[in-house]
């Protein structure tokens, strides 16, 4: 059985770390154009993956967000395993590891290309302090925001918006949808909007990133397709309302302010990527839970990433609900939860604000049963997955996932951890910080002051207020 976090439990400060403060605004301009903390002081800013010893080699990516430094592999460099790398993705065919947007080299380290870089210009293999705008004057490809220079001017790579890097003067030029002084940044969210700058799929909301042959970077494209009724909402998403969502909640995301469709923990609600049909609610035939085997993950032939499809019949536990006058005014989602169709009431608000589908009534979950999220468990027990990727209710010592343990979110894991994932899976693993520092979302606080960013610290934990 993997290990978690109770949400409902606030550890005392002796049982937690503290983590990198994320600022991943841009407040810097030019040195944060990643969206990330600092001016990329240090060797890197943000955070990127698992534990490691400091080393001399710029394989090794040391990042600094104010309080200490961890160490993981840096984009382009070697691995074997997923949890090596800043960015929480080992290419099994390469070998390498994938870019990171929540960790970038400064001017002078190594670098593979552009998104290794806070400047996000990678210039014969070491970073540059900034990229060179669309349309402006350059010499080499490494120099342009969008890696393409061309009779002697920078090439963009998409023309509909400015990726990333680019100079802008209002939200609305960036495809990240973030003008930061003057600079379009990655860090609205924590994965990479459709239409921006990227180097693989693990960079982007949406799973896909659209490269040209030969291209060091492409740009994110649409989320794979399939029978679903949310079709541009995938988690980390920027939106503007909830029904623009897959989870049906739209609200801030604390490092930087701009609102994202939330993530849910547990399972992965209809129209979200995944990998297998358990990361689905209600797509683990073998579980004991209201709807089991209703729901599949469907991926076109060759394809890594799929995406949840509707439930053949009823709506499965956990899965999203049709819920009036919650933070937004009504949940536009089927109203169809298995053992409560129609209006029965068993659509509940999970533990983040999440509309779910809950067959189970007032019962709850003991520890090692089945569930689909946190909100299914006894105590607030955490929902995680074990070593077969079959979620299970787990009441880990201290209330809290320690490093190496399983996760679906950061909220799972102990202050001072974050939930490495890759993009579509429900099996993380966190990984720790050596340093005191600031609490994830969803993780135990006191006050603000402990959370990352903007997030409030409601009722002893880091999450935005949940109207009911």
């Amino acid at each position: 059985m993997g290990a978690a976090t109770d949400l409902t439990m606030t550890p005392s400060k002796a049982q937690l770390g503290r983590r990198p403060r994320l600022l991943l605004l841009a407040a810097f301009a030019v040195a944060s154009l990643l969206g990330l903390t600092g001016a990329c002081s240090g060797k890197t800013v943000g955070v990127g993956g698992p534990d490691g010893a400091d080393t001399d080699s710029t394989d090794d990516i040391s990042i600094d967000g104010g309080g200490g430094a961890l160490s993981c592999t840096s984009a382009g460099a070697s691995c074997k395993e997923n949890e090596e790398c800043c960015s929480g993705s080992c290419d099994e065919k390469s070998g390498v590891c994938g870019s990171s947007i929540q960790a970038c080299g400064r001017s002078g380290d190594e670098c593979t290309a552009s998104l290794d870089c806070c400047g996000l210009s990678c210039l014969v293999g070491r970073c540059a302090d900034a990229c060179t705008s669309d349309g402006d004057s350059c010499k080499d490809d490494g120099e342009c925001c969008g890696g393409s220079c061309a009779d002697g001017s920078c090439t963009p790579l998409n023309l509909s918006c400015k990726t990333a890097g680019n100079t802008c003067t209002d939200n609305g030029d960036c495809c990240s949808t973030l003008c930061a002084d003057g600079i379009c940044a990655l860090g609205a969210s924590y994965c990479v909007q459709k239409g921006d700058v990227c180097r693989s799929g693990s960079d982007c909301c949406t799973g896909v990133c659209n490269s040209a042959d030969g291209a060091s970077v492409g740009i994110c494209g649409d989320a794979p397709a399939g029978p679903s009724n949310c079709s541009a909402g995938a988690a980390g998403t920027v939106c503007s309302a909830c029904n623009e969502c897959c989870s049906r909640l739209c609200a801030p995301y604390g490092p930087s302010g701009v609102s994202i469709c939330q993530p849910a923990s547990g399972c992965h609600l209809t129209g979200e990527l995944c990998r297998r049909d358990a990361d689905c609610c209600g797509g683990d035939p073998t579980s004991d839970l209201p709807g089991a085997g209703n729901v599949t993950c469907t991926i076109e032939p060759g394809a890594e990433l799929g995406i949840c499809r509707n439930a053949k019949s009823c709506s499965p536990q956990g899965n999203a609900c049709h819920f009036k006058d919650y933070t937004c005014s009504v949940s536009a989602a089927a109203n169809k939860c298995c053992s409560g169709v129609g209006n029965s009431g068993e659509c509940d608000l999970d533990d983040f604000g999440i509309p779910r589908c809950n067959g189970l009534g007032t019962d709850c979950r003991a520890k090692g049963q089945d569930c689909a999220s946190s909100s299914d468990c006894c105590d607030g027990r955490p929902c995680v997955a074990d070593a077969a990727g079959h979620l299970e209710c787990a009441d880990p010592p201290g209330g809290c996932v320690a490093a190496e343990g399983s996760c679906t979110v950061n909220a799972d894991c102990c202050d001072g951890t974050r939930c490495v994932v890759l993009v579509g899976s429900t099996s993380g693993k966190c990984s720790t910080s050596t340093t005191s520092t600031c609490a994830e979302y969803g993780q135990a606080c006191d006050s603000q002051g402990d959370c990352c960013g903007t997030t409030p610290c409601s009722d002893g934990r880091c999450v935005n207020d949940i109207v009911k």
